[in-house]
């Protein structure tokens, strides 16, 4: 998006994620290595579960690119195919590390802005040119990256836009289909 490019989902848009800020992960990492046990797991898990299509929207907010309407929306955001086996939702159990005192201090919205403006500002000059891994399905042969040319499409179906934040929530047959 930052690339003026729209988005490519997998599937419909509507799995959902937990997601955790760097910092905060580094800072369970370093609480796991001074306070954990040898032979232990330990999930670093977030509070912060969201669903594909609702990132795109806060995306496209923190890139001030307008995504009101239906249209708006439609040219940022479309889809391919879902991955093999995806999983609707991603979700772990924290619980064990934050009895070792860890626990998230970065909210969504936070890591959301602090990591857009790093990408704003360095994105390219660290990365350099990323345009074949940014594809929806790209492969490596060799040690070259290369660009899928799977069909992205538009999806006919509304997306619900929340009036009051203007987020997108899921498309409008999944709501459906919960009233239902």
């Amino acid at each position: 998006m930052h690339r003026k490019q729209p988005v490519v989902l997998h599937g419909d848009g509507t799995p959902t994620r937990r997601y955790l800020f760097a910092g905060d992960a580094a800072d369970a990492f370093d609480t796991i290595l001074h306070k954990g046990t040898m032979d232990q797991i330990y999930n670093v898990g977030s509070y912060d579960e969201i669903s594909n299509l609702t990132l795109c929207s806060k995306l496209l907010t923190y890139l001030d690119i307008p995504h009101e309407t239906q249209e708006e929306l439609h040219k940022w955001v479309k889809h391919t195919h879902d991955r093999p086996f995806n999983d609707h939702r991603y979700a772990v159990d924290g619980t064990k590390l934050r009895q070792l005192g860890w626990d998230q201090k970065t909210s969504f919205s936070a890591g959301m802005a602090i990591t857009v403006d790093w990408y704003k500002r360095f994105g390219e000059r660290w990365w350099g040119d990323i345009t074949k891994v940014l594809t929806p399905f790209p492969t490596v042969e060799g040690t070259e990256v290369v660009a899928n040319e799977e069909a992205v499409e538009d999806i006919a179906d509304d997306m619900v836009i929340d009036s009051e934040d203007k987020m997108t929530l899921a498309k409008k047959r999944k709501v459906d289909e919960v009233k239902a």
